[in-house]
């Protein structure tokens, strides 16, 4: 989790996890899968807010990978084929 120590997020920049379930029709264990396939780290503002936020970019890309399940197997493809090169 990252901590941002900017003021708290513009309505129209971020979305809360929770609202990002709602929108796209999401479990919670779902949304989590996708998020760290695409490499997504959600962030937080306020320690007493425990809330975690993605962009509303971010939440676009997750939207994409819902309607469009066939991507998640190519980025495990590519991950698979990114840990398997050797290091130079």
């Amino acid at each position: 989790m990252q901590q941002e120590h900017d003021p708290q997020p513009q309505a129209d920049q971020y979305v809360s996890l929770k609202t990002t379930e709602q929108e796209i029709g999401i479990t919670r264990v779902t949304l989590r899968k996708y998020l760290a396939q695409l490499g997504i780290e959600p962030r937080s503002w306020h320690i007493g807010d425990r809330s975690l936020y993605i962009s509303q970019g971010e939440k676009e890309r997750v939207k994409q990978l819902k309607a469009h399940p066939y991507l998640l197997e190519h980025l495990r493809q590519e991950q698979v084929r990114a840990l398997a090169q050797p290091s130079s």
